[in-house]
């Protein structure tokens, strides 16, 4: 029986649907189309996978961990931070400082630490970051080391007479420098 044929004007489609394949029929895709929504569906799993990466920490702070060292509390204070390290008998207190500094302040600075002391290789360019060695007249091998950054930030690992060189150094190496040497304006602290 047609729609036409019948009483109430409705189309009779029985329940295979008017193709016989079912209710509800879905359109074929042409392989152009399938591939693009395979890339559609590809993407957002992997978008959905993927986790933002967790906040860096901010630069300006002193690790928790650093090999061969136990890291004491961290002090914080008005502009500066500071924490001590033991190894045995070593204690080093690090500290770090913010504070303007213009290009005079930094020439300055340069001109001192070049007058007779030991340089330490901080592996930034001077431009960014000079540091050098404070050692003992008595005691040579006891040694503190003074930084300061283009940036402002200063940075002093002392170890009151019981640090090498080579324990400072193991400090200074794992703190961040190059991201604390960025200038204040272009560093994204949290």
């Amino acid at each position: 029986m047609a729609a036409r044929d019948r009483p109430d004007g409705h189309d009779r489609h029985d329940s295979q649907g008017p193709t016989g394949r079912g209710g509800h029929q879905q359109p074929m895709l042409s392989s152009t189309a399938m591939r693009r929504y395979g890339i559609v569906v590809l993407v957002t799993f992997m978008l959905a996978g993927c986790r933002l990466a967790a906040p860096a920490a901010p630069a300006f702070d002193l690790p928790d961990a650093i090999p061969g060292f136990s890291a004491g509390a961290r002090q914080p204070g008005d502009g500066y931070l500071r924490r001590t390290y033991t190894a045995g008998a070593t204690h080093i207190t690090v500290t770090l400082a913010r504070h303007p500094m213009d290009q005079t302040a930094y020439d300055n600075w340069l001109a001192m630490s070049n007058a007779g002391f030991p340089q330490a290789d901080l592996g930034l360019p001077a431009t960014a970051g000079n540091g050098f060695y404070q050692c003992e007249a008595r005691a040579p091998d006891s040694c503190d080391l003074l930084i300061q950054l283009r940036s402002g930030v200063h940075v002093e690992i002392r170890g009151g007479g019981t640090s090498t060189r080579h324990d400072v150094d193991a400090i200074r190496r794992v703190l961040p420098l190059a991201a604390l040497a960025e200038p204040v304006t272009s560093r994204k602290e949290r």
